[in-house]
């Protein structure tokens, strides 16, 4: 009954379109923090400082090479990181997004 109710008025049942928005919303985040990303890479490798700041480099005291190259390729590691949680934050809500009207269409035929 519920579903020729849907079919007749030639709307999609509530909880498919709620899930459609969760999938965007979330799809949309992980879109936004790639962007985030990227961005924050393309300022880190044209401003170099960013990475390695020389003000440091030109205390008296020696500081040995190998804190800058650390904190380098920690800098990277996590630009990496938040990169690819980013792309599995968005994979989700493409998932989420997909997904909303198999799952409500099982569960309306289930009843």
């Amino acid at each position: 009954m519920a579903e020729n109710f849907h079919e007749v008025e030639g709307r999609e049942p509530s909880e498919q379109v709620a899930g459609r928005f969760v999938g965007i919303v979330v799809f949309l985040a992980g879109i936004i923090l790639l962007v985030l990303t990227f961005v924050l890479a393309y300022q880190a490798f044209h401003n170099p400082e960013l990475l390695l700041p020389m003000h440091v480099m030109q205390t008296p005291t020696t500081v040995p090479p190998n804190f800058f190259y650390a904190r380098a390729g920690l800098l990277l590691i996590l630009l990496f990181v938040m990169g690819y949680v980013a792309s599995l934050i968005a994979a989700r809500g493409a998932q989420l997004f997909f997904t909303a009207r198999k799952e409500v269409r099982s569960v309306v035929t289930s009843d």
